[in-house]
């Protein structure tokens, strides 16, 4: 928000949000609030008794720099969650980008999906990519081919990183896109569960 605009005119457009609108902005679009915009965030929050949670989600969406220990504080809360995929409990969650290529004569289409899940769910998914791709991607001319190699080269990579012990980088990169609802339901694993998909 920029920090010419009327903070009454910001005021009132906040208090016209329904709580769900209010909680999705907290939790997932404050980056690069203003301190006013903060402000009224944190009056509305508190007016309408919402959880306090979502101040503290609108701070760290704001907080310049993390170090990778903060980071792995989130993916720690991440990776004790159950399989969003298979249901499983006890085995550390991590994640991964599975890339599959389509390709009809001189269309092909490419797309990337993140994953979060068990170590085993990861590679179903990359494997049922890198086999769509296989079959499917190489038909359209020329970008089919050069899709496909890339689809293989990135899942067989991505794959190599789904076993670590430590969060990789895919986790790291998806904690800290997700952080203000982290940060908001890090008591509650009910919600962080549904954050990544389960």
């Amino acid at each position: 928000m920029s920090s010419g605009l009327d903070i009454q005119s910001v005021r009132e457009h906040y208090r016209h949000l329904s709580d769900n609108e209010l909680i999705h902005i907290a939790t997932q679009d404050a980056v690069g609030m203003t301190p006013q915009a903060q402000q009224v965030i944190r009056e509305e929050v508190e007016r309408r008794k919402l959880d306090t949670g979502l101040l503290r989600a609108v701070e760290a969406q704001n907080q310049e720099k993390y170090t990778v220990e903060q980071i792995d504080y989130y993916c720690q809360l991440i990776r004790d969650l159950d399989c969003p995929a298979c249901g499983s409990t006890g085995i550390r969650l991590n994640a991964t980008m599975a890339m599959e290529v389509m390709s009809f004569l001189v269309f092909t289409h490419h797309s990337k999906k993140l994953h979060v899940a068990c170590p085993a769910c990861l590679d179903k998914a990359n494997n049922d990519a890198l086999a769509k791709s296989v079959i499917l991607g190489w038909w359209g001319f020329p970008w089919g081919i050069v899709r496909t190699i890339q689809a293989i080269t990135h899942n067989v990579s991505n794959k190599k990183t789904n076993h670590l012990d430590t969060p990789n980088d895919i986790l790291r990169g998806f904690a800290l896109s997700s952080i203000g609802q982290l940060e908001t339901y890090k008591d509650d694993r009910e919600k962080l569960q549904q954050v990544i998909g389960g």
